[in-house]
């Protein structure tokens, strides 16, 4: 199998299509090892909440780790399907800088009741640093069309 043949992976297509959060987020796949998903980022201007420091909002970590945990939750789906976030823990050490070079990785745990369980962590790239841990709770199957679309 040539590397064109080779399918993507779920969470490269997510990143690399015109998702809103590119708009804000630039994020670049990385692989996929042992059931962990690697992407990288540089904590943008966008976010930053302390102009003096350079420090963005740790809402930055929450949406990264959500996003990067769910894209992982596609990989390890035999069939693609909806997916939504029932449950997302996160913890923050510290505010990640702008222009700080990170890495999120997002570690499949397993599914239960078609539930997917994940847990997370976002690193500085060049110390291994963490920023901020996650765990979450992904329900697999979900409908497509949003609750308001239904009533």
């Amino acid at each position: 199998m040539t590397a064109s043949e080779i399918p993507k992976h779920p969470a490269e297509i997510f990143f690399s299509s015109n998702h809103p959060i590119s708009s804000y987020v630039s994020v670049r796949f990385v692989g996929v090892e042992d059931h962990v998903l690697t992407v990288a980022l540089e904590a943008p201007g966008a976010f930053v909440e302390n102009e003096a420091t350079g420090e963005v909002h740790s809402g930055l970590a929450t949406l990264i780790l959500d996003t990067v945990l769910g894209g992982a939750v596609m990989g390890e789906m035999e069939k693609i399907q909806p997916i939504a976030t029932v449950g997302l823990t996160t913890q923050h050490m510290r505010r990640a800088v702008k222009g700080e070079a990170l890495l999120c990785k997002a570690r499949f745990e397993g599914i239960h009741h078609d539930m997917a369980h994940m847990s997370g962590k976002l690193l500085n790239a060049e110390t291994g640093e963490t920023l901020s841990t996650a765990t979450g709770t992904f329900m697999l199957g979900t409908r497509s069309k949003p609750l308001g679309a239904r009533l």
